[in-house]
């Protein structure tokens, strides 16, 4: 049995793509065992695989804010020993970040066998020099094609044609999921549009269930409940993979730019991207679907003064055949 370390912490949606490319890896080789260092936030997403038998949390977003306290030098050498309690065969490091370098180098494997990205395709350059084998993976390709080629060098095979969902999409019932949620100001779908299409849908058969994570979010969330009305129901805080689950039966996903829209793709389910600042470079829809996935429909804005009509978004939601 070769056993592999993966790498890859956060953010989100960066794991979920990691999730794509690391499926591909247990369907070619499954032999192969996996553990998965992670972000203590996401710890329950590398769980959807399989062969995923060890994850390891780890906490640089939270140390850092109290980097020289007792606690946190404390929690950092339990994690190391946690990381070194067994050797590897493997090491991938897939973020390519300094974060993620010191992780690396501190792992028990053979230097050759510790790969990542190399110097002209790291996010950050210096941290290739923690591994011995750097793969070339061009920063314009799709974050799963890259992490594909990367995962594929470092165990020995070509990743070769599309790849698929995580899982075969199953719907059980009407409902739709609305991820309304975001971290940055400019993601934001105003909420009448939200609103225009909630109610809509209820006027097709489908009711709406909404998702929240923060106060902030169960806030909006609550309002958009009340207005909406008809069968819209307002979730309880939910777990990543009791999310996962309300996925895995939902009529359809729409959302805006965020991680729980990248899983939504990854499982499968219908899925309408709602890409409010794709007018802007680092928000690129390029980096939200891939081509494979035929069941996503990104809605996009080319400038900052216009907005994404309800409307357009039930022209996608009638494309992917969920409503008439």
């Amino acid at each position: 049995m070769r056993r592999v370390l993966l790498v890859k912490t956060s953010s989100m949606g960066d794991i979920v793509h990691m999730l794509c490319a690391v499926r591909e890896a247990q369907q070619l080789l499954p032999e192969i065992r996996f553990d998965w260092i992670c972000e203590e936030a996401f710890i329950e997403l590398p769980g959807l695989l399989a062969n995923v038998d060890r994850v390891i949390p780890v906490a640089t977003r939270r140390w850092r804010r109290s980097l020289l306290a007792a606690t946190t030098r404390r929690e950092i050498r339990s994690f190391l020993a946690s990381c070194r309690e067994r050797t590897y065969d493997t090491v991938i490091d897939a973020q390519g970040l300094l974060k993620t370098a010191w992780i690396t180098a501190a792992i028990r494997c053979p230097r050759p066998a510790r790969f990542g990205f190399d110097w002209p395709t790291s996010r950050e350059p210096l941290s290739s020099l923690a591994v011995g084998s750097g793969i070339h993976a061009p920063m314009h390709w799709h974050a799963i094609e890259r992490l594909r080629a990367l995962v594929g060098q470092a165990l020995g095979y070509q990743p070769t044609g599309p790849i698929t969902a995580l899982e075969t999409h199953r719907p059980l019932g009407n409902s739709v999921m609305f991820f309304h949620g975001t971290t940055r100001q400019e993601k934001s779908w105003p909420m009448q549009e939200w609103i225009t299409l909630g109610r809509a849908l209820n006027q097709q058969g489908l009711h709406v269930q909404l998702a929240w994570g923060t106060p902030q979010e169960q806030q909006v969330a609550e309002t958009l409940t009340r207005a909406i009305g008809g069968r819209t129901q307002l979730l309880p805080k939910s777990s990543l993979a009791q999310l996962a689950q309300l996925l895995r039966s939902a009529r359809a996903a729409v959302g805006v730019d965020s991680g729980l829209m990248h899983l939504a793709v990854a499982l499968g389910t219908p899925t309408v991207a709602v890409m409010s600042a794709s007018h802007l470079e680092r928000f690129s829809a390029s980096r939200f679907a891939p081509n494979w996935a035929a069941h996503a429909r990104v809605m996009t804005r080319t400038s900052g003064t216009e907005s994404i009509p309800a409307q357009q978004v039930l022209a996608a939601c009638l494309d992917l055949g969920l409503i008439q």
